[in-house]
């Protein structure tokens, strides 16, 4: 549910219930770069880690929370925690609207250089992907992002999905951010997956599987510990080479999905912008055939 309104959510939520869905996933919830502009991914540019936008209130996720539970339902929150917006004409400068915190020190900032090889992991994991990339390596950065992911289980949040997880270093690698993290969380059993997607590694993928649930184009060594999906926002939204879905139908994307419920653990449907696909009785039927064993997120 990216970029919908508190009105929106919470008029979805039965009906998400009804189709068999166990979580719905809503935000980003950052503070935007400029609050005035709706593009899709001025979403993925926050400022830092203040919640608010304009789509959605501290209050408004708090309702959220509350009204999902009341059907059994789950609430997710889409995280950037590993960027904040950018300059504009200046993809690697941090944009004047950044939090002051951040802007205050650069060691809390990665290297102002774009990643050029995805198949090096050091490339990957200390360098930036056309946006300014925060040093979470930081004990004070990382600081900033359990406070923030705490506030926001107090509102009742109960999963966090983590963009760019892949540029984000693992123990092999040096960095003990993941288990860091989790172990500065205050409540266990929440549900906390990360975008690693196109990583064909196994034994990257086995690693990240350690600590959180893997959102991605391949099942790891661990098929419990993978999220997939049919389609994502990147691959539908995205005009390069990230938007692989864009040109199929719903219809195309319904059925693929349905396939996934049935063979895997945990599953992700992207709902695209004023499309009403997601409440056709195919993945109603779907999901029932999978209940068990499945976890489904809108």
């Amino acid at each position: 549910m990216q970029n919908w309104d508190a009105n929106a959510i919470i008029q979805a939520i039965p009906k998400a219930k009804e189709q068999g869905f166990d979580a719905c996933l809503i935000g980003p919830v950052q503070k935007l770069k400029e609050d005035g502009y709706k593009e899709w991914w001025m979403s993925y540019q926050p400022t830092g880690f203040q919640i608010g936008n304009i789509y959605l209130s501290k209050t408004d996720i708090q309702n959220i929370c509350q009204i999902a539970h009341s059907y059994l339902l789950d609430t997710h929150i889409d995280c950037i925690i590993n960027h904040t917006g950018s300059k504009e004409n200046d993809a690697l400068t941090p944009h004047p609207n950044v939090d002051p915190r951040l802007l205050k020190n650069p060691e809390y900032w990665k290297e102002k250089k774009n990643v050029s090889n995805w198949e090096d992991r050091k490339d990957v994991i200390t360098h930036c992907m056309n946006v300014p990339g925060l040093n979470v390596y930081h004990p004070e950065v990382q600081k900033m992002i359990s406070e923030f992911l705490n506030e926001l289980v107090d509102l009742g949040v109960m999963g966090f999905r983590f963009d760019a997880a892949k540029s984000i270093g693992l123990p092999s690698e040096g960095y003990t951010f993941w288990p860091d993290l989790i172990y500065s969380l205050k409540k266990w059993g929440l549900f906390l997956y990360g975008e690693v997607i196109f990583e064909k590694s196994q034994n990257v993928l086995a690693e990240y599987a350690k600590y959180i649930n893997v959102l991605g184009s391949y099942v790891n060594e661990n098929p419990n510990r993978s999220v997939l999906f049919s389609e994502s926002h990147d691959s539908f939204l995205s005009e390069d080479a990230l938007g692989y879905t864009k040109n199929k139908s719903s219809e195309e994307i319904m059925k693929e999905y349905c396939a996934l419920v049935r063979n895997h653990e945990n599953t992700l449907f992207y709902i695209r912008p004023f499309d009403e696909t997601w409440k056709n009785p195919q993945i109603k039927e779907a999901h029932e055939d999978a209940l068990k064993r499945v976890r489904k997120i809108a």
